[in-house]
């Protein structure tokens, strides 16, 4: 996860709900039952749900499901107080998506709480871990579930017969090779011919909405999509799923020489790099200002966000600056991107590598998840007494069709409680399988345990960043730290702080005493504290 601005929750008790139903999951909890325990939720802590969403038959590692994109749109009109899950993997079981949809959530401050997780709500800290460790489970499930199915898969891809992945133009079916989708290859062709004859991508899109076409899965035509099509190797007979590639596998609907055009022009109208820095500088990468949202002025307050500037003589230069220096109401000049990030990273490195500290974090998240979930069994009791009332009004239902009582309310009503009976016994597994499950103080120390590790690595000090530090204060001559989980307020002046630093790396370069991870963390690199060009000298943009 990358830095965050400090939450700032909608106020009231209004509420949204979102539910998804995993067509390749058979063990999940359907959405019927997710919104009846979502209701008892809200009504138990008094939240007003204003609507819901709901996503049937949807893989949580997909992006692309219409409930849940329709839900980080509306958010930002609706401004509900809360967002009710039944649990973290219901919101993505893609680690990367969920850190996205989190951020988007939080920055129109919607507050997550789960039904079926034990996250706490009253410590942001705490529960940006839990809902760490929670994912990490969710990931290791995905990856179990997929070897499951991979045989399966493979078989099909060795086949080339249809493996679940749609293709405007064509129509595939289970245990079948992929058959030519006489509706929609037209316009399949339509887009091939139109674009190498010159014709825009937004004036090709146009034209098809315009007409009522839609995509593959039923949406409005965009660029992206449009551009998804013409490199898509399968409309000239190439079947590919994974590492398989089987050349005449697919019917062909466009000749060789088309797409070679329409692989020609994309190339052709490919853009170079967008910014001030990448048109200036085309050689370098953008840099990663990822102290930003937790680096703030010492002085008023202000957020410090990420410039970069050139001096007279050409060299390039990152720095932190106050949003009130820039607007000329505030003194505290540009900070060093190097320094200050070389310090932080000192900092992190220290409290990752202090086991005393792991410990006593993991020692409060597991009081946390033993209060929460110590229900005694009454969860499970419950499921298990609705489970006895279905099966019973079914053997009446069975009694009654013995004796001859048999109509289309009988069947509607032996369906209906078919249904409940599965959603139930789903129920049940589903909570059998989080005890199994369950967290330990031993699972929680491992998991900070592993966040030991390449200290350079982006992912890694995110991570470190928002689970250990709360602010970054910074004035004129040192840098305040404060942290989650203990009062330390860490004063670091500048200079000594440096001379600390580099007298370090000369220590443990003479004792030739590497870490025992066997990396050399970027803190210990040796740099300036200034600039040889002088700020004066230099020309500042964002």
């Amino acid at each position: 996860m990358g830095a965050a601005t400090r939450f700032i929750q909608n106020p009231g008790n209004n509420a949204i709900c979102y539910y998804r139903y995993s067509s390749d999951a058979q063990r999940d909890v359907s959405i019927v039952q997710q919104k009846d325990a979502a209701h008892e939720y809200a009504e138990h802590h008094g939240y007003h749900i204003i609507k819901e969403y709901d996503d049937p038959a949807y893989s949580g590692t997909r992006d692309d499901r219409p409930a849940f994109q329709l839900m980080l749109y509306e958010v930002e009109k609706l401004r509900p107080a809360y967002l009710i899950l039944w649990k973290t993997d219901r919101l993505s079981r893609d680690r990367i998506d969920a850190v996205m949809a989190k951020k988007r959530l939080r920055e129109c401050g919607v507050k997550i709480v789960y039904v079926a997780e034990s996250i706490p709500d009253d410590d942001e800290a705490t529960q940006i871990l839990m809902e760490s460790i929670y994912e990490a489970m969710a990931a290791s499930f995905i990856v179990s579930h997929r070897k499951n199915v991979v045989r399966g898969m493979t078989y099909n891809a060795e086949n080339a017969f249809y493996n679940g992945v749609k293709m405007l133009g064509y129509v595939g079916e289970v245990d079948h090779k992929y058959e030519i989708d006489q509706a929609t290859a037209p316009t399949v062709r339509r887009i091939f011919k139109e674009y190498t004859e010159g014709v825009p991508m937004q004036k090709i899109c146009d034209s098809l909405n315009n007409a009522g076409q839609k995509t593959v899965r039923g949406n409005r035509f965009t660029v992206n999509s449009l551009r998804n099509i013409l490199v898509n190797r399968a409309y000239i007979g190439e079947y590919k799923f994974g590492k398989t590639l089987i050349p005449d596998g697919m019917p062909r609907l466009i000749d060789d020489e088309t797409f070679q055009k329409a692989q020609a022009k994309l190339e052709a109208n490919k853009r170079g790099g967008k910014g001030a820095i990448k048109k200036l500088h085309p050689e370098i990468e953008i840099e990663d200002y990822w102290l930003t949202g937790k680096i703030c002025c010492g002085l008023c307050g202000g957020t410090m966000q990420g410039v970069s500037g050139t001096s007279r003589s050409g060299n390039l230069y990152y720095y932190y600056s106050c949003i009130n220096y820039r607007k000329h109401t505030c003194t505290l000049k540009y900070q060093r991107k190097e320094l200050m990030e070389k310090i932080v990273l000192y900092i992190l490195d220290d409290l990752i590598n202090d086991p005393a500290l792991r410990i006593i974090i993991a020692e409060k998240c597991y009081a946390y998840h033993q209060a929460q979930n110590d229900d005694n069994g009454a969860y499970e009791a419950s499921i298990r007494a609705q489970l006895k009332d279905v099966e019973g009004k079914l053997n009446n239902l069975v009694k009654a069709i013995e004796a001859g009582i048999f109509n289309s309310t009988t069947a509607e009503r032996m369906n209906v409680l078919e249904n409940q009976k599965s959603m139930l016994n789903d129920a049940l597994l589903a909570e059998q399988n989080r005890k199994k499950c369950d967290l330990t103080l031993n699972t929680i120390v491992k998991f900070l345990s592993s966040l030991v590790g390449d200290i350079n690595n982006p992912d890694t000090r995110h991570r470190l960043l928002d689970f250990f530090v709360d602010k970054i204060y910074v004035y004129p001559d040192k840098m305040v730290l404060t942290f989650y989980y203990t009062d330390d307020r860490r004063e670091l002046p500048f200079e000594e702080t440096i001379r600390l630093i580099d007298n370090r790396k000369k220590i443990l370069d003479m004792m030739n005493s590497p870490r025992p991870e066997g990396v050399v963390p970027s803190f210990a690199l040796e740099m300036p504290l200034n600039d040889d060009d002088g700020e004066e000298n230099l020309d500042f943009f964002p």
